[in-house]
């Protein structure tokens, strides 16, 4: 019996060293990024059936009674719970919120067993412009389409050139908006105006004049190429001259627009307002714009009684511009801001996942790996495929709680005093065994 409880002794001073071990290394990373905290789960070993188990010599059974062998450590468990996100003011600091973890890998197409998980988001680029952790590893992604939808095939390494510029492009569709007012009378004028560009992102104004007609609920328009000399074709910007499109409106009695009549043009079946054709390079003296149309929507204008607020509300031209900020929008997308106000969507990170996280493998320096415990890993893009969502300039701190951990730092201490105890207890037992012999 006495042996016994020696190396029941034993099995406690080693299992309650390792829930020692754990505790400590929670509190050393406190202050680690992201960090998750673990815990060591003690399971009893088997215990040893006592003679006689189970049935008296009567035969009449009695409840089964065994004697236990000590305890072991069944598992070191990682707790993923969120940790709090601290502002850094850095853009390339990451942090997740929600579940999954950022992707990162040694090279661009890098087997899946190469993959590298973490939380841990402070990131840079590097001289070559790709996203990298803190140890080198590049960051994952995909390449965004014209559309804003990222191409979810390959993983790609996510990078910019921060001497990008944006091309300039020709000004092909604008909309036009606001209100007529129901109150006007025959001859009442109205002038709108917007600024528009040619492909070489050259600006030039394109004007509006709405009159009232002596007819209900009609107004005509006049689209005006301010840039002509009013001649046909002559210095301007728009064929036609000064004049370069016109036509008319019709309301019905709720305020919407019920036809659109003259130099118009057609979409999805419904005629939407009036097309002006940019002059050709081959005009002497114009902006290479050939072969291009300016559409501009007039279907957003009302007519209600009150103000006339009528006025362009956009158009989708641009002049060339320099690459000045970039950012991650919350989807996780690297968005970059130009000068003439432009905003392109160039890469989106890969988020994964798996379905038992406590089953990754630790790798040291914040990575995780997959194992057969895991299960796969799953790729997403947050906020939509995953609950989860990218903070720009913010890191996620460890989710360590240092009052409970000393707690429990004391209660590992206790316990393993305890065990001491029981192996000293022990040893006076057999002690006092050896002496009955004297």
């Amino acid at each position: 019996m006495s042996l016994q409880s020696l190396s029941i002794g034993v099995s406690g001073l080693r299992s309650h060293q390792t829930r020692l071990d754990t505790v400590s290394n929670n509190i050393a990373n406190s202050s680690t990024t992201a960090f998750k905290r673990q815990r060591a789960a003690f399971s009893e070993e088997l215990g040893q059936a006592i003679l006689g188990v189970g049935r008296t010599a009567g035969g009449s059974a009695i409840n089964p009674s065994k004697v236990g062998r000590g305890v072991s450590v069944a598992s070191i468990d990682r707790n993923f719970s969120q940790g709090s996100l601290n502002d850094t003011g850095i853009k390339t600091d990451l942090a997740l919120n929600g579940d999954g973890f950022f992707v990162a890998s040694p090279e661009e197409g890098a087997a899946s067993e190469q993959r590298r998980l973490t939380r841990a988001g402070n990131f840079t680029f590097n001289q070559n412009g790709e996203l990298v952790t803190a140890n080198g590893l590049n960051v994952k992604g995909w390449k965004v389409g014209e559309d804003g939808t990222a191409n979810t095939g390959e993983l790609r390494n996510i990078r910019f050139d921060p001497n990008s510029q944006s091309a300039a492009k020709a000004t092909t569709e604008a909309e036009v908006g606001g209100n007529l007012s129901a109150d006007a009378t025959d001859g009442d004028t109205i002038e709108i105006s917007s600024v528009v560009y040619d492909e070489q992102g050259k600006s030039h104004n394109v004007v509006i004049e709405f009159e009232k007609t002596e007819n209900e609920d009609e107004w005509n328009f006049t689209v005006k190429d301010p840039q002509s000399d009013g001649g046909p074709g002559g210095d301007g910007v728009f064929q036609g001259g000064n004049n370069v499109a016109s036509g008319s409106i019709n309301f019905n009695d709720d305020g919407s627009v019920k036809t659109i009549s003259g130099d118009t043009y057609d979409k999805g079946g419904e005629t939407k307002g009036a097309s002006l054709d940019w002059v050709p390079d081959a005009v002497e003296g114009s902006d290479p714009t050939s072969g291009k149309s300016l559409e501009i929507n007039l279907r957003g204008i009302t007519q209600f009684s009150g103000s006339t607020t009528s006025k362009f509300q956009g158009q989708n031209g641009n002049s060339a511009g320099e690459l000045s900020d970039f950012q991650f929008t919350p989807e996780g997308k690297l968005q970059l801001n130009y000068t003439n106000g432009v905003q392109e969507e160039e890469y989106q990170l890969a988020i994964g996942d798996v379905n038992n996280p406590n089953g990754l493998e630790q790798q040291g320096e914040n990575f995780f790996t997959t194992t057969g415990a895991s299960g796969d890993l799953q790729l997403g893009r947050a906020g939509r495929d995953l609950q989860t969502s990218v903070v720009s300039g913010s890191l996620e701190s460890s989710n360590v709680d240092l009052a409970k951990e000393f707690s429990d730092l004391i209660r590992a201490q206790r316990s393993y005093q305890a065990s001491s105890q029981i192996i000293t207890t022990a040893d006076e037992v057999l002690n006092q065994t050896v002496q009955l012999k004297r």
